[in-house]
């Protein structure tokens, strides 16, 4: 196992809170896809890539003049896609000025902590949250199948048992995150968790890295994690 992933830095033609920004980057990375002729990305199953935000926004919660956006997947062709679609590009939001490549290979994950709220839609349509749900389990099973759905449409691997693959995972707000996507609100929370030991974990906890927890990965990089391995290096 290995992911790749680019560092995007940009310049920003205009302000952009960080509520809303993902939806921009969302609609620069499809942009970009559909400049490379890309038809995977129209097809129906999971995109299996993720997105940060634009780093660091300013005390009133806004991007103003540049921005760098890390773009991670297992697939290597995706990758080089937007790789060669996105040098030199320029809209009415972004200047791109660097697009920085590396390789990430497998190794035992320590800790995942989500920089970016990890959204689960329940069955109902309805985002996960305390105040109309409130229970873990249901939580904590959507973000296993969806895991374990990545894992088996990346790598055409079967994981045959259910496998919640941390031993310790903590909620680190009471109140949801909020972002915008085309109009609607998206409520999610952030994630610090320890991934188990054993072998399936921790290939979870990898695709966990590679593709975003839970879900709306590609539309908002919902679940956009840094993590840390055994050694103790940290990886944004």
């Amino acid at each position: 196992m290995e992911y790749y992933q680019l560092n995007i830095s940009t310049k920003l033609k205009v302000s952009i809170h960080f509520q809303k920004a993902p939806e921009a980057i969302s609609k620069l990375i499809s942009t970009a896809l559909i400049r490379s002729g890309y038809d995977a990305h129209n097809e129906k199953k999971p995109k299996n890539y993720v997105f940060s935000n634009l780093g660091k926004a300013n005390e009133n919660g806004i991007y103003e003049k540049e921005g760098t956006i890390s773009f991670r997947s297992f697939n290597k062709d995706l990758i080089k896609q937007v790789y060669d679609s996105l040098m030199f590009y320029e809209d009415n939001i972004f200047k791109i000025e660097t697009v920085g490549f590396k390789k990430i290979s497998y190794k035992h994950v320590k800790t995942i902590v989500a920089l970016n709220p990890v959204f689960i839609v329940l069955k109902n349509g309805n985002f996960w949250t305390f105040n109309k749900t409130g229970e873990m389990i249901s939580l904590f099973d959507a973000i296993e199948k969806n895991l374990i759905r990545k894992y088996e449409t990346s790598f055409n691997d079967k994981i045959e048992n259910s496998h919640w693959f941390s031993e310790y995972v903590q909620v680190t707000n009471n109140k949801p995150f909020t972002y915008y996507y085309k109009g609607v609100k998206f409520f999610g929370y952030k994630f610090y968790i320890h991934p188990k030991d054993d072998e399936i974990s921790q290939k979870l906890a990898f695709t966990a890295i590679a593709t975003g927890l839970g879900h709306k990965n590609s539309s908002v990089g919902g679940g956009y994690v840094k993590w840390q391995d055994v050694n103790g290096k940290w990886y944004y």
